[in-house]
Parts: C-alpha cells; structure tokens; sequence
C-alpha cells in the first residue's frame, strides 16, 4: 500500500520572549515513503539570504511533485530556512542581545543561555538525517562562487557526496583552520553527514547561483533514494575542482583606500596580471595595484570596495587544482 505524502509547517522550537511574544523555530516538511530523510539549513547568519532563497525553490518544487506525481517523493525532506530568526528580522549575522554567532554555540544544550539551547534544538532535529546541506552566503565585502567546504577530517565521506552537488569547487580545509562548534562539525562529528555550501555575497540573492544549487541537491537526493529513480531532472554540468591549503592563495591590502576591480570574478588569471587598483579618494593617486601570484582561477573578488591595509579582497585557486 502506497503512502500518501503530505506537506506541512511546523514549529520544532519555541520559547517565550522578555514581552509577551514567543520566539519560533519552523521547518517544513515534505513526507513521502520510507525512504531517507534529507535536510536543508539556511539563516544561522542573519546576513545571510542565499539560502533562504533557495528553500523557497526546494518547497516550490516539492510542492508540485507532491500535486502530480506523489508516488515519486519516496523518503522526508525537510527544509530550515530561518533558524536565526532575530539575527534575520534585524540583518545581523549574530544573535542580536546575546552578540553571539550562533553557529558557534554547537552542539548546545536543554539548559542554559539562549544560543546553547536554539543549538540543542537544532541539534535534535538533524541528527540521523541522510545528508545535511548547510547554505550559506559570503559576507557584504566579497562575492563566492557556488563550492562546498570540507574539513579534511571528513573527506573520505563527504566528498563523494559533494562531487554531485552540481557546484563550483570543494575547498578542503584542514582540522586546524575548522571551528568545532559548528552545526556542520557538531552533525559530522556524530555521525549525519553535513555539507556546508557558500555561495554570492551577503544580503543579497544570486538566481543563477541558487539554481545551480537546486538542481545539485536534487540529483543527490535521488542517488541516495529520496526521489524516484525516474523523475526527470535537469542536467547538473558542474564538474567541481578541488581545493586546499596548498593551492590556494589569499590577496590582502597593502594599503587603506578603494578597491577598483579590473578582473572578472570566477575567470582565469595568469601570474603578475593586474586585478584591481587601489585608489586614494581624495587625489588621482593609484596607492597600489593587486595583481595575481600564480596562474589560476580568480575564485573570491571583493564586492564592497572600501578596504584597510590587510582587508581581503581576492583568492586564486593556483592551476594545480584539478577535478575533484
């Protein structure tokens, strides 16, 4: 006998305010058979929208599967598009009141201080899920390309997961530079593997970005039996190249002023290329030019063109990286 799915909204967290209102936490969730349940976070950074946006592609589209072909949805997805609610109502990337960022209070707990216990939450919820896809945004200042990042404790699991993912790059990252308090690490760590995606810039959407993303969650949901094996899905052409410590290199300020990019984000650069200048606002001066160490992909460009001595404003992944 068949199972019916259903779609619905409901509240996993909920505690009350200092003045009378509660604060929520709300996923929804789109069940169908037996098969795996699958999950998609989004909002931990208040700053942070990308995610949000393509929650609602996710829903949109599960919302018409679920109308015309039920049969195909065969396990659970579940999508969290707003677990820092105050950080989203005020466009702050932290907890407003707590100055916490919440994606470093995991794995939390039931008592205690406010962000510990929205972790525990969350925490509880996710964990024995199949795959966990954590979305996030870049920060105002620079714009990303779609890529997932993963700490080499975890690679042999979740880099065969990410190469379906339809994105840009996967950027290893070693033990040493990974923050443990993460939601990612903390769902590693107890086994329910956890992608984190970055892409575009903070406060802001990317379509085309999103999309790409929608169509790589989909066609893992499907190689791991959450979609049935014939529902059609568009072509995914993204072959992702691989990054680490090794091949990637950082371009900081040698001076305060304006960045004025020259390059093109996401293109191939050479050795000694000019990227972008800085200028002084107050006279015609150029104070220094940035230009590319290696032969590479400009994969990291700043978006947010005041900057101080030693502010980011570019990476380039050196050639040596290859498909992963």
């Amino acid at each position: 006998m068949s199972v019916q799915p259903t779609m619905q909204t409901e509240t996993f967290f909920t505690i009350d305010m200092p003045y009378r209102e509660r604060m929520e936490l709300r996923r929804t969730r789109f069940c169908g058979g037996n098969g795996p349940r699958v999950a998609v976070l989004a909002g931990i950074h208040g700053d942070e929208l990308e995610g949000l946006y393509v929650c609602h592609r996710l829903a949109a589209w599960f919302e018409e599967l679920v109308r015309t072909t039920p049969e195909a949805l065969c396990g659970t997805v579940e999508l969290y598009p707003a677990l820092n609610t105050l950080g989203l109502d005020t466009l702050t990337r932290g907890l407003p009141v707590f100055d916490t960022d919440l994606n470093r209070a995991f794995p939390g707990s039931a008592e205690g201080p406010l962000p510990k216990r929205l972790a525990d939450a969350i925490m509880t919820a996710l964990t024995g899920a199949a795959l966990v896809v954590d979305i996030h945004a870049s920060n105002i200042y620079l714009r990303e390309i779609p890529q997932v990042r993963i700490n080499q404790e975890f690679r042999e699991l979740l880099v065969p997961i990410a190469r379906q993912m339809n994105l840009d790059m996967i950027w290893l990252h070693s033990a040493s530079t990974v923050l443990e308090t993460t939601v990612a690490h903390s769902l590693n760590s107890n086994g329910t593997p956890c992608l984190v995606v970055e892409m575009g810039v903070g406060m802001r959407i990317t379509p085309e970005y999103c999309d790409q993303l929608v169509f790589g969650i989909l066609k893992t949901w499907q190689a791991i039996g959450v979609l049935a094996a014939d529902v059609a899905l568009p072509e995914t052409d993204h072959a992702p190249l691989i990054a680490d410590d090794d091949n990637v290199h950082y371009l900081n300020a040698q001076t305060s002023g304006l960045f004025v990019a020259t390059a093109s984000h996401w293109t191939d650069v050479h050795q000694g290329e000019l990227l972008g200048t800085i200028v002084s606002p107050f006279s015609g001066a150029v104070l220094s030019e940035v230009r590319s160490p290696t032969d590479g992909i400009l994969f990291t460009l700043r978006e947010y063109p005041l900057v101080y001595e030693g502010s980011l404003m570019a990476r380039v992944m050196a050639r040596t990286g290859g498909p992963a």
